[in-house]
């Protein structure tokens, strides 16, 4: 009796190994009968990833009750290549199964959304989107098979050109600079005669000493004042004849001091400012006097400077401070000479900074910098400056951002590391590790130090195509550029770039292609292939072309 029931264990194993077989045999046979739904149809690359949705449909009496699937997209060249990229799984369960996965009834079939995304990379160029699954019945495993739901990879979005523009650091140097000295004179009340007292004062001796200079002299402005008391008409004759007198002096001061124009008219500005309302309020609220707020009040809501007067004066208790420590000081004149500060010619301070940059400061070092061409010569320069004046981080910046055009992106990390250790806050030196952070892909860095430093346009537009978002990228890139182009075909707006490089002619060549004008697209593709060999293997695999894959002229460009 024993022995009959040991016989039949490896019969029932058997049976059990045969249902299992039959049952992952239809499911292999009748996988072609699941429906997919691909969205978008076309399989595009945005923001550098592929991502796919797809509606799977299984039929009635198809998917085993004792079942479990792993369903994924993958994508290939073919369906039996060796070459494959697969999307994530998800698990499927018949009826039968207690598990997490997503169940499937026999008689009844079911359907799943499918989504999941892949990052891409160029070998996926010319590669076929498959639906695939590995079926389980007890232990007993087979692959289901591949079928192509959608052909090809429309991979346009990722010719965008790495052309972002590093931020420099400004120089600060002034090609004009206009320096000024002010010598202010004093009246007595209601007095418009330029004291002796004070033409020898402390202010007039500065004004002189600075007109000796000798400068050649933008002008000269005299302005006058008078303090707010007594009726306003008299206040403005005073502040005139202040100004008048002023003048006078002025004019026969900057003759004998010989200052440049003295006797030019033209070069001379008066204005007489009358009651100094501003000034009253400035030298009130700097003072210690009692209930100053008060006054100031009054100031600022009584519009009627004749009621404003007489209400200051009501308030007797602190008007005689206003009387000896306020009023004095407004019954004045100013006189201010302005002059060019004398500047190196351009060409001087381009060659100095080469031969002798000791005789340069600064400012005129990277001006020079500025002025100049040839990078490496600009990296000379800069590499003087950043030794010479080692705590500014200008020069670490400038120097960073020559090595992000070069492609020298450990150099430009590394003088960025100089730079933040002098400015850390600076906005260009943020936007240019915003430039590394593009470059390397990591976008969401990238953004966040775009946005903290006040980016170009032109670096947040190529950042906007590389993320996929067009509609901000056709906003920020202006032109018909190479970049601006793509961004507007992207969004929907298939126009030719003026880019005449083999890039360009590509670009217009898939922009023809979209369009149906076949003709355009092969004379814009033979530019491209003419300057840039490169794009006739580039060509055979982009999907743009396939709808001239067939046509002799097509052929004959990529033979």
């Amino acid at each position: 009796m024993k022995n009959r029931h040991f016989f039949r264990l490896p019969l029932i194993f058997s049976l059990i190994l045969l249902i299992s077989s039959c049952g992952l045999d239809s499911m292999v046979s009748k996988f072609n009968t699941l429906n997919f739904t691909v969205t978008p149809t076309q399989v595009e690359v945005h923001g550098g990833n592929i991502e796919i949705e797809l509606e799977v449909k299984i039929p009635e009496k198809y998917f085993q009750k004792t079942a479990e699937a792993d369903f994924r997209a993958m994508l290939a060249p073919s369906a039996d290549s060796e070459a494959k990229v697969f999307f994530d799984s998800v698990k499927l369960q018949g009826e039968k199964i207690s598990s997490n996965g997503k169940t499937i009834g026999y008689i009844t079939g079911g359907q799943f959304t499918y989504k999941s995304t892949v990052k891409y990379s160029e070998e996926m160029a010319d590669y076929d989107l498959f639906a695939t699954a590995i079926a389980t019945i007890n232990d007993n495993s087979k692959s289901l098979g591949a079928i192509k739901v959608a052909e090809g990879v429309m991979a346009t979005a990722t010719r965008v050109k790495d052309s972002e523009e590093p931020a420099i650091s400004n120089h600060t140097y002034e090609k004009v600079t206009v320096l000024e000295e002010t010598a202010v004179i004093y009246f007595t009340v209601n007095q418009s005669n330029v004291r002796y007292s004070q033409k020898s004062s402390d202010e007039i001796k500065r004004l002189k000493e600075f007109a000796k200079l000798g400068y050649e002299t933008k002008n000269i402005e005299i302005s006058s004042y008078a303090s707010p008391e007594g009726t306003l008409d008299i206040n403005y004759k005073v502040s005139d004849n202040r100004g008048e007198s002023t003048f006078n002096y002025a004019k026969r001061l900057m003759k004998k001091l010989k200052v440049e124009g003295a006797n030019n008219n033209d070069l001379y500005i008066k204005s007489s400012k009358g009651e100094d309302w501003g000034g009253f309020n400035k030298l009130v609220n700097s003072s210690d006097m009692k209930d100053k707020s008060k006054v100031l009040n009054i100031v600022r809501n009584q519009k009627d400077p004749q009621k404003r007067e007489e209400a200051i004066r009501d308030m007797a208790e602190i008007y005689d401070a206003i009387e000896d420590d306020v009023l004095p000081k407004l019954r004045k004149a100013t006189i201010t000479l302005r002059v060019y500060e004398p500047k190196k010619t351009e060409e001087d301070i381009v060659s100095l900074s080469i031969a002798d940059p000791s005789q340069l400061d600064i400012k005129e070092m990277l001006f020079a910098a500025s002025l100049i061409e040839d990078n490496s010569i600009k990296k000379t320069i800069y590499n003087t400056v950043s030794k010479s004046f080692p705590n500014d981080y200008r020069a670490y910046n400038n120097l960073a951002g020559i090595y992000i055009k070069e492609k020298n992106m450990n150099k430009a990390i590394d003088m960025l590391g100089k730079a933040s250790k002098y400015n850390a806050n600076a906005p260009e030196v943020n936007e240019n590790k915003g430039i590394i952070a593009a470059l390397e892909e990591d976008y969401d860095k990238a953004t966040s130090l775009y946005s903290s430093s006040n980016a170009s346009d032109i670096n947040k537009g190529i950042l906007a195509i590389k993320t996929g978002d067009y509609s901000s990228a056709t906003a920020k890139l202006k032109g018909n550029g190479f970049n601006a182009t793509l961004a507007k075909f992207m969004n929907g707006n298939p126009v030719a770039t003026t880019d005449n490089t083999a890039e360009g002619n590509y670009l217009n060549a898939i922009v023809n292609a979209r369009t149906g004008n076949y003709d355009k697209c092969i004379d814009y593709l033979s530019k491209a292939i003419q300057m840039n060999t490169n794009y006739k293997n580039e060509a055979v695999k982009d999907f743009e072309f396939k709808n001239l894959k067939d046509k002799a002229e097509f052929q004959a460009l990529l033979n």
